[in-house]
């Protein structure tokens, strides 16, 4: 009995370690994004922090000082929405690379527009401010460029930004974006199936996601401010217009109120009419809700009998499976009992032989060699006694 319950224990350890049904593999199936583009995603938002912060301490700098030139005022205002709109749309996108190049290409393009472009007289005689600063940025972009790129694909990228900053300049202060990254993947010869082979893991691609969260809410509000401030500039209602109409809509209101109240008769007889008006469209609506609920009611139980007969139906899947996992284990769980059993008979006969080999060894060692030995003492006196 007791032979039996340990090579059942041996049987259920071999059967546990060597079931491969047992073993649980977590793959996400997802491929982490390498150590450059984790950089180059990184340092670009960070570039776009500071292009923001840049774009409008200058914005700002060029608006205070022209109060009273509203086309200057309004330009600034529009430098400020255009911009920040552009580079987030360029920065913030899944591909590393994509964000770069066109967060890159953007850059180029502001700083010719302000340099040699149509808005070269855009701000007046404070259009320096918003060339000097288009062209620190456009600087800062390239050296970033510079520190995430192998040196071959910075000169590459570096001729095609060039090249495209040349052919799509911007030709107003909306600062249409043409997206270059497809224009890049060709210049470099990649297919575009092998632009975006994976998103990250499930951690980059949540961080991606709060990166992104972040930047929109703290960008919105600045942007709706902006604009409400363009909106309120440009208007043409002034505050003593707008409180005339207040006026006039507040003393239309009371004058309705006060026919209301004087002329009762007459405001039971339009409730009246309303309700004869009225009272059809209300009945075809109500019909037409039944309607509609009825049908909602039979694609709902047909919905249940759906999901009725899905549930039974894997429900019977997996009671066959298990059954089928069962009778598997159950074939494995004997032979490995019988292997078992019979290594161990094996063993047992092979203890048994050497022990009685080595019985013999310890008990009749002795008397052979006192036989011997005593053999050996008996010829000598045989031989003096002759």
């Amino acid at each position: 009995m007791n032979i039996t319950r340990f090579l059942s224990f041996i049987a259920l350890i071999l059967l546990l370690s060597g079931c491969s049904l047992l073993e649980v593999k977590l793959d996400s199936q997802s491929t982490p994004l390498t150590t450059q583009e984790l950089n180059i995603r990184l340092l670009t938002r960070e570039y776009s922090a500071v292009f923001f912060k840049h774009v409008e301490e200058t914005a700002d700098d060029i608006a205070t000082k022209n109060t009273d030139n509203d086309d200057v005022y309004t330009f600034a205002i529009l430098w400020k929405i255009y911009a920040h709109e552009g580079l987030q749309q360029s920065a913030y996108q899944i591909s590393p690379f994509a964000g770069l190049i066109d967060s890159w290409v953007f850059t180029r393009q502001m700083e010719m527009y302000f340099t040699s472009g149509d808005g070269n007289t855009l701000f007046g005689t404070e259009q320096t401010i918003a060339v000097n600063t288009s062209h620190q940025l456009a600087i800062e972009i390239e050296k970033l460029a510079k520190r995430v790129l192998k040196p071959q694909q910075f000169k590459q990228s570096r001729t095609f930004v060039n090249n495209f900053v040349t052919n799509h300049p911007f030709d107003s202060n909306s600062f249409a974006r043409t997206p270059a990254f497809n224009d890049w993947l060709s210049y470099n010869k990649i297919d575009e199936s092998e632009a975006i082979t994976t998103i990250g893991t499930m951690p980059e691609a949540l961080g991606d996601l709060s990166d992104r969260l972040s930047n929109l809410s703290s960008l919105s509000p600045k942007l709706l401010t902006w604009k409400a401030e363009l909106l309120a500039r440009n208007s043409q209602i002034d505050s003593e217009q707008l409180s005339r109409t207040l006026e006039n809509i507040n003393q239309s209101s009371l004058k309705f109120q006060d026919f209301v109240v004087n002329n009762p008769e007459y405001m039971k007889v339009l409730a009246a009419e309303m309700g004869k008006v009225l009272q059809p469209l209300l009945d075809d609506f109500d019909k037409k809700a039944d309607t509609k609920l009825g049908v909602i009611s039979q694609e709902r139980l047909a919905l249940e009998v759906m999901v009725e007969r899905e549930r039974i139906a894997i429900g019977e899947m997996v009671t066959v499976e298990r059954a089928n996992i069962t009778k598997d284990l159950d074939v494995i769980a004997q032979n490995v009992v019988q292997r078992a059993i019979e290594q161990l008979t094996i063993m047992l006969s092979d203890i048994l032989v050497y022990l009685i080999l080595f019985s013999l060894v310890i008990f009749f060692a002795p008397f052979g060699l006192g036989f011997l030995m005593g053999k050996r003492y008996q010829r000598p006196v045989k031989i003096k006694q002759a």
